[in-house]
């Protein structure tokens, strides 16, 4: 009779890690919708970087050969039983929890953030810098040696303020098929990384409104009982150029915490200080790129994180960017919090 308070114990942790893993990723997806900002720097702040990667690197051969097993058994138990096994060891429960949780905030949330950012670009600006500069405190606590690693660091912010400059003025981009599943898997790897946003690099390479124009296009087109087919084939390269971008880039990335751990996480500070720059709350948004939808509507939120920095210009402007930046500081110290304890308690119970 003793063992069922502890099954009912475990099952209750069991749903609100669940939970938090559905949170978790929502806050990944927020961060995915804002040109500028880096789902990876929530997933690094949150502390779920390393498993993240770890499941994706994960995937593989195997795990194809499971999915096709599956169906070539016509799910029989011996399939189910194999393709339940490679579902444990390539953490997909995890994975799909992170995902769902992402599609939800990005399709619900996705209006509110736009609303956020055209009416008030500078305290939401600022609370996303709350919430990153108490961030560097996970990676620097995780490095094993510190010293010249450190160095690393510089590199890392190289690179993010490196890319926020690097904006074209024509960013019209190219409609070939090839061009955009080499897009798709660049932008897909800096979208892991922390502190680089996915959708500024698609903005960088040119791609960012061809994709939007495909999009649009298609979804609209479907409406109407069309089908563009150019579009749904330009499409379906970025998503496998993504998809092939993700599983390469997250096995470099698991090479490198495994080789050199405390050198990557100084690189990863580097990026996520970098991304400051590009967060800077006070922007001259007349001077950022005009992208434009289908619908011929410029893109706010491309425009505010192509926007030049500048100085706060009244007192108000200050205080309440101040105000937001402190909310995150907040915000972060306490997801920060909450990350340590859940730790020591995995630790204590197993």
């Amino acid at each position: 009779m003793s063992a069922e308070p502890n099954t009912l114990s475990h099952q209750g942790r069991g749903a609100a890690d669940a939970i938090v893993t559905l949170i978790n990723g929502a806050l990944i997806g927020i961060a995915n919708i804002i040109p500028g900002v880096s789902g990876g720097t929530f997933a690094l702040i949150l502390g779920v970087f390393d498993r993240m990667v770890a499941a994706i690197n994960s995937l593989g051969l195997e795990t194809v050969r499971a999915v096709f097993g599956l169906f070539k058994g016509r799910f029989k138990a011996s399939a189910r039983d194999a393709f339940a096994k490679e579902l444990r060891r390539v953490d997909a429960g995890f994975l799909a929890l992170i995902l769902i949780g992402s599609a939800v905030s990005i399709g619900g949330l996705s209006f509110l953030i736009e609303i956020l950012l055209n009416e008030y670009y500078s305290p939401t600006l600022a609370f996303f810098v709350g919430l990153i500069l108490p961030s560097v405190i996970v990676p620097y606590a995780i490095m094993e040696k510190k010293g010249a690693r450190l160095l690393w660091i510089i590199p890392g912010i190289a690179l993010t303020v490196g890319v926020s400059l690097a904006m074209p003025e024509n960013a019209a981009g190219n409609s070939n098929p090839l061009i955009a599943a080499g897009s798709g898997a660049i932008a897909i790897s800096a979208m892991l990384l922390p502190g680089i946003s996915g959708s500024f690099v698609l903005l960088v390479l040119g791609q960012y409104q061809v994709a939007l124009s495909n999009f649009t296009g298609l979804v609209s087109g479907l409406a109407k009982g069309t089908f563009d087919m150019d579009a749904a084939v330009w499409l379906a390269a970025l998503a496998v150029g993504m998809v092939v971008g993700l599983v390469l880039f997250a096995k470099l990335l698991s090479f490198l915490l495994r080789r050199v751990k405390s050198a990557t996480m100084a690189f990863l500070i580097g990026l996520l200080l970098g991304s400051l720059f590009v967060l800077w709350p006070f922007k001259d948004i007349s001077a950022g790129a005009a992208v434009t939808a289908r619908d011929g509507e410029v893109k706010h939120s491309v425009q505010i994180a192509t926007a030049p920095n500048r100085m706060p210009e009244t007192w108000s402007e200050t205080l309440v960017a101040t105000g937001a930046l402190m909310a995150g500081l907040v915000g972060s110290l306490g997801l920060i919090a909450l990350g340590r304890r859940r730790n020591r308690d995995e630790t204590s119970s197993s």
